[in-house]
């Protein structure tokens, strides 16, 4: 690292616990420093650093590429390859005629992405338009792995709190909420929430199970109110799929690759 400074001027991003800036390496390219406090989140951060040297970043181009982990005292700072922005304010930024012709190619590679980590036995647990980024060439790559689990060679499964983000957890974390029991989380419960990313890219930033207040609600009843704003007939009944009440009607994401809808050429 050439230059780094923690200034709101070069600041990019926040996150609960943390604040990504512009750094500088001898090289000369910009990278991204994610800034994490000690404190609150020595176990997140160095659960993602495990994470991150297991992917081997290299072997995928749907996944953000982790260069360095340094800590002091203080301060804990990851540094990954610079992205131009997240999805979140990619799909603000485009058009609906924008994100319908290209949101299948985008959809396509988000699952991709999965499709690798998963491949590794690794379960993401908190996607959401603000953990998917977009590089330079406006290519998905998934990112942010503090809560990510590793199945072990015989599991399918692992147990957990009931943790990720309001709105954008699969169906079976939102039934252990309030029974304050660890509960199943499988690769096909980040199949889920894919496909509500899938939606929120086709239709510019809905949400497949309603408004912010009633998600939830909507997520555990399996009641997706807004599935008919997709008007073509294959976007909806591929997100339908991905979305689906019960985990063993859902895809695994390389079978959900296959799909038509997303391999229109």
């Amino acid at each position: 690292m050439q230059a780094f400074v923690a200034d709101k001027q070069f600041r990019i991003g926040d996150g609960g616990y943390s604040s990504v800036y512009v750094g500088l390496m001898e090289d000369g390219t910009e990278v991204a420093v994610k800034k994490m406090t000690v404190l609150k989140c020595d176990k997140i951060a160095e659960n993602e650093r495990q994470i991150m040297d297991l992917i081997k970043t290299s072997d995928s181009p749907f996944i953000v590429s982790y260069r360095h982990f340094h800590r002091d005292d203080t301060f804990m700072y990851l540094i990954l390859d610079l992205c131009e922005e997240t999805l979140q304010k990619l799909v603000q930024a485009s058009s609906i005629e924008q994100l319908q012709e290209h949101g299948p190619r985008m959809i396509k590679e988000i699952l991709s992405g999965l499709e690798f980590l998963h491949g590794k036995g690794i379960l993401h647990r908190d996607l959401k338009p603000s953990n998917v980024l977009a590089d330079f060439e406006g290519r998905m790559k998934l990112a942010d792995f503090g809560l990510s689990r590793v199945l072990k060679d015989d599991e399918t499964t692992v147990e957990t709190d009931a943790k990720g983000t309001h709105g954008w957890m699969p169906t079976e974390v939102i039934e252990v909420i309030d029974k304050e029991e660890k509960g199943p989380f499988k690769k096909k419960s980040d199949v889920q929430v894919a496909g509500m990313i899938a939606f929120f890219i086709l239709t510019k930033g809905e949400h497949p199970f309603g408004s912010q207040f009633d998600r939830m609600r909507n997520i555990l009843k399996g009641n997706p109110v807004n599935l008919k704003k997709l008007g073509d007939r294959k976007a909806r009944k591929f997100v339908a799929w991905l979305i689906h009440h019960k985990i063993d009607k859902r895809p695994f994401a390389e079978e959900a690759l296959w799909d038509s809808f997303i391999n229109k050429d």
